[in-house]
C-alpha cells in the first residue's frame, strides 16, 4: 500500500532539519527511482496524503510533482493519480550504475493480462478499494487454528525426520498419494502417485506440459475466450494460436475438425468444467467428440480444472481425464481454490511417461519442494479437513453467488444477462450494447473498484461486452457495495 512506504526516509528527507523544500522532495524522488528503491509504475500518494506524511505544506507537495512530471520522472493521470513514469523508469534501470547488459537477451512482448494485475492488485491495497477478481477463494474463511496445528506437526516431524535438511523427496511421495486418493474418489481419475508431477503453481503445470509438446511453428487450439497466461506461455514457446468459438454449451467442438483439416493441430487448452471465463460447462456429447477428435487426428488436450471442488448445482462433470479408454489428454489442477494461492500446490496429471518427461525438466528449475508443506497438504486431505473446509465454505460461497445474482437485478436489470453456472466462483455477466465495458471498468476504477473488462480474455484482443465478477472473496456487504460502485461506473458509460 502505497501509503504504508516510509516516504521521508526513501526520500532522504530524515538528513534535512526542518520542513523539506519542494526541490529536496524532486531530488529525493529521482534518486529513489535511479536507484530502483521506487519501481516503475508505482503509484504515490496523493499531494494531500503525501504533504501529511512528509510533514510539509500541501502546496510544497503540488510543486514537487508538477516539475517531476515536467522533466518526465512522473505521469499524472486524471482521476487516476500520479505514478513513476514506466518508460523512463525502465532506462534508467536498464542503464543502472554498471551500464546495459552487453549479450543479446532474448525477450518476450510484456503480458497486458498480467500487467494490469500487478496494477490492480496496488490499487486494491488502497484504502476502502474492492476488487471483483477473477474467482479467487476468500483467505478469511480458512480454518486457521487447523493450518497452524497441522503446520506445527509437520515441521516438527520434518525435524526430527531431518527431512529438512535432506529435501523432499519422502514428502513428495506423501502429497501425490494423497492428491491421488482424492482425485481417484471425488472426480473419477484412475490414477497413483507415479501419474501426478506437483508444481508451484498452475503456470508452471502449463509451461512444463506445453514445453514437453510444442515446437516453434506449431498449431495450438484456444477458445475465443480464454485464460491470458495460459497465451502467453504458448506464444513464449512458438505456437500459432488459432481460436475455437464457445456458446452456451461450451466449446464448440465440431469446428474442430474442420481446423485439423486445415492444420496439423499439436495441441487443444480447454477449462471444460467451467469455462473460463464465461463459466459454461462442456457438454457431454461434446466431451465425447472432442475425445475422439483427439485420438483421430493425434493432438494432445490440455484439460485445466481450476475450481472443481465448487459445484452448486445437480452433479459435476467428471474430467475428460477420467475416460479410461483416452491417451491425449493432460490434466492440470490446483489446491489454491481451496486454500488459496499462498499455499503453492498445483499438479499435472498424465500417463507415467509423460510425468518422467515433466519431472525431468521440472528438476532443472526446482530441484525440491517444500517438505513441510507437502507434509501439512498431505496430512490435512488425508486427515479429512481439506474434504471439511470445502463443504463448510461452499454453503457461504453459495449464499455470495446469489446476493450477487439478486445486487447486479436490481441494479441493472434487462441491461444485462446474467450466465448462471452450476459451480465456480465467479459470475459472466454480459451487457448490452448501450454500455461501453471498456469505459465502465476505467470508470469503476475512479470509485476504487478493479473489474476486469472481457476484453482481456480475448487472444485477439477483440472487444467483449462481458464482466467475469468473482464473488468467492467478497462478503455480502462487500458484494452490495461493489455493486452500488459498479451502478454508479455504468451511467458514466452509455455509447
Amino acid at each position: 500500500m502505497v501509503q504504508m512506504r516510509k516516504w521521508r526516509p526513501l526520500l532522504n528527507l530524515d538528513v534535512v532539519q526542518g520542513q523539506a523544500s519542494y526541490r529536496r522532495i524532486v531530488e529525493g524522488l529521482v534518486a529513489a527511482i535511479r536507484e530502483g528503491r521506487l519501481e516503475a509504475g508505482s503509484l504515490l500518494p496523493g499531494t494531500r496524503e503525501m504533504a501529511r506524511l512528509l510533514d510539509v505544506n500541501r502546496k510544497t507537495v503540488i510543486l514537487a510533482y508538477e516539475e517531476a512530471v515536467t522533466k518526465g520522472w512522473l505521469v499524472s493521470e486524471v482521476r487516476r493519480g500520479t505514478f513513476v513514469n514506466t518508460q523512463l523508469a525502465a532506462d534508467v534501470v536498464r542503464q543502472g550504475l554498471t551500464g546495459d547488459f552487453v549479450p543479446r537477451l532474448l525477450s518476450d512482448p510484456p503480458v497486458p493480462y498480467l500487467q494490469d494485475t500487478r496494477r490492480d492488485m496496488a490499487l486494491q491495497r488502497l484504502p476502502d478499494a474492492l476488487f471483483f477478481d477473477n474467482g479467487a477463494s476468500d483467505h478469511r474463511l480458512l480454518p486457521q487454528a487447523v493450518l497452524h496445528r497441522y503446520y506445527r506437526n509437520a515441521l516438527r516431524r520434518s525435524f526430527a525426520s531431518n527431512t529438512v535438511r535432506h529435501g523432499s523427496d519422502g514428502s513428495d511421495y506423501l502429497l501425490r498419494t494423497a492428491l491421488a486418493e482424492m482425485l481417484r474418489n471425488n472426480r473419477g481419475l484412475s490414477v497413483t502417485a507415479e501419474n501426478i508431477c506437483l508444481t508451484q503453481g498452475t503456470q508452471m503445470s502449463l509451461y512444463l506440459a506445453a514445453s514437453a509438446l510444442i515446437r516453434a511453428g506449431d498449431v495450438v487450439l484456444v477458445e475465443r475466450l480464454s485464460y491470458p497466461p495460459a497465451w502467453a506461455v504458448f506464444r513464449a514457446l512458438g505456437a500459432q494460436l488459432i481460436t475455437v468459438d464457445i456458446d452456451s454449451e461450451g466449446c464448440q467442438v465440431e469446428q474442430i475438425e474442420g481446423l485439423c483439416r486445415q492444420h496439423r493441430v499439436r495441441m487443444i487448452y480447454l477449462t471444460p468444467h467451467h469455462q473460463f471465463p464465461t463459466t459454461v460447462s462442456l457438454r457431454a456429447e461434446r466431451r465425447q467428440k472432442l475425445l475422439l477428435l483427439a485420438s483421430r487426428y493425434d493432438f494432445c488436450v490440455i484439460e485445466e480444472d481450476y475450481d472443481h471442488e465448487y459445484h452448486f448445482e445437480g452433479r459435476p462433470y467428471l474430467p475428460l481425464a477420467s475416460d479410461t479408454g483416452q491417451r491425449h489428454v493432460i490434466y492440470v489442477g490446483s489446491l489454491s481454490k481451496a486454500l488459496g494461492s499462498t499455499f503453492r500446490c498445483s499438479f499435472v496429471v498424465a500417463p507415467v511417461n509423460v510425468i518422467r518427461v515433466l519431472e525431468q525438466r521440472s528438476a532443472l528449475v526446482v530441484s525440491q519442494g517444500d517438505a513441510v508443506m507437502q507434509t501439512m497438504l498431505a496430512e490435512l486431505i488425508h486427515a479429512g479437513e481439506l474434504k471439511k473446509h470445502l463443504r463448510r465454505v461452499s454453503k457461504i460461497y453459495r449464499q455470495r453467488r446469489e446476493v450477487l445474482q439478486e445486487c447486479l437485478m436490481e441494479a441493472f436489470g434487462e441491461r444485462i444477462e446474467i450466465r448462471s453456472p452450476q459451480g465456480g466462483l465467479a459470475l459472466w455477466v454480459a451487457f448490452q450494447a448501450e454500455t461501453d465495458v471498456d469505459r465502465l471498468v476505467m470508470q469503476a476504477l475512479e470509485r476504487k473498484l478493479v473489474v476486469r473488462s472481457g476484453r482481456q480474455f480475448s487472444p485477439m484482443d477483440l472487444p467483449e461486452n462481458g464482466l467475469r465478477l468473482g464473488f468467492a472473496s467478497l462478503d455480502t456487504d462487500e458484494i452490495r457495495e461493489a455493486i452500488r460502485r459498479l451502478a454508479q461506473a455504468s451511467r458514466h458509460a452509455i455509447r
